[in-house]
C-alpha cells in the first residue's frame, strides 16, 4: 500500500504521512477465532450445568446455637429446602429473614460444598417481664419476644401499652438495671420500680428492698449486690434491705434493723 505525499508551501520538503495498514486474517485465522469461540462457549455452558446441577442441592441443613427456637423452626424460617442451590442462594437473605424473628438476635450462614449449609445462631434472652394483665416476656434490647407462663421468675418492669411480639419498649432505666443482673441473680428479683424520690429500687421475692440510685454503673451495683447476698449467706444473716449506690461501699441492714450496718457494709473486705 503507497504512501500520500504532501509538500510544505514554504519549503521544498516533501511530507509523507503513513497510512496504517490493515492486515485482514486470512481464512486460517478466522478459523482459529471459530474455534476459540466455541470452546469458550462451551467451558461457560458446562461450568453452569455443574454448578446448577442436582450436585448442589441441598441435602444437609445444621442449625447451632438455638435454644428456644427449634431447629424445624429455623429452617422453616430460613425458606431453604431440598431444592436450593448450595452454591448460589444468597446468604444475606436468608440471615435477615431469620433475624426476623424475635428470638433470634443474630444469624450466620456457611456453606458446606457440595450439599450442605450450617446455619448458626445467638438468640436474644429474656431478662424481664411486661407489666399489665398480659405479661409479655423482654429481651435485654427490649425485644418484646412473646407471651410469659405463668411459672416464669422474672423481674416485672413497667410498660404501658399493648404489646406484640417483635414489639420494641423504650430504652428504660429500669430495663437497663435489669439487664446488668447476673442471670443466676435474676429468677430472685421481683420487681424494678422507683421510690418516692425517684430512685430505683428492686425488690426480691424474700422481701429484700435494693437500693440503685439511678442506673449509672449498673454492672457495678449489680455485682455489689451479688457479693453482698451471698456474703449474707454465708454469714447466716437475713438481710433487710440493700444499698448499692456506692458499689464500692455497699451497705446491708439485716431484718429488723433500720439503719444501715457499717460493720456489716464491706464483704468485699474479707470478712
Amino acid at each position: 500500500m503507497s504512501a500520500i505525499s504532501t509538500s510544505h508551501p514554504s519549503s521544498r520538503v516533501v511530507l509523507r504521512t503513513e497510512v496504517p495498514t490493515v492486515v485482514l486474517p486470512g481464512r486460517r485465522g478466522l478459523a482459529s477465532w471459530f474455534v476459540l469461540s466455541v470452546g469458550l462457549a462451551v467451558v461457560v455452558g458446562a461450568s453452569w450445568w455443574v454448578t446448577n446441577s442436582p450436585v448442589f442441592d441441598l441435602h444437609s441443613l445444621q442449625v447451632r446455637g438455638n435454644v428456644h427456637v427449634s431447629g424445624a423452626e429455623v429452617a422453616r424460617l430460613s425458606g431453604l429446602g431440598s431444592t436450593t442451590n448450595v452454591l448460589w442462594f444468597a446468604t444475606g437473605a436468608v440471615e435477615r429473614r431469620l433475624e426476623s424473628d424475635p428470638w433470634i438476635l443474630d444469624a450466620r450462614i456457611t456453606r458446606d460444598l457440595p450439599s450442605g449449609i450450617t446455619i448458626t445462631v445467638e438468640e436474644r434472652v429474656p431478662v424481664a417481664v411486661s407489666s399489665g394483665p398480659h405479661r409479655m416476656l423482654l429481651a435485654g434490647d427490649g425485644v418484646v419476644l412473646g407471651p410469659a407462663g405463668q411459672d416464669v421468675r422474672l423481674p416485672i418492669v413497667q410498660t404501658s401499652g399493648g404489646l406484640h411480639a417483635g414489639d420494641r419498649v423504650p430504652a428504660s432505666d429500669a430495663l437497663a438495671v435489669v439487664r446488668s443482673v447476673p442471670l443466676g441473680l435474676l429468677p430472685l428479683v421481683a420487681e424494678v420500680g422507683h421510690d418516692s424520690a425517684g430512685s430505683l429500687v428492686l425488690g426480691l421475692r424474700d422481701g429484700v428492698s435494693v437500693l440503685y440510685g439511678d442506673a449509672t454503673a449498673a454492672g457495678a451495683k449489680s455485682e455489689a449486690l451479688r457479693a453482698v447476698l451471698a456474703w449474707a449467706s454465708r454469714h447466716g444473716i437475713r438481710p433487710g434491705s440493700v444499698d448499692v449506690r456506692a458499689p464500692t461501699a455497699p451497705a446491708l441492714s439485716p431484718q429488723g434493723i433500720g439503719q444501715s450496718a457499717s460493720s456489716i457494709a464491706s464483704p468485699r473486705s474479707g470478712g
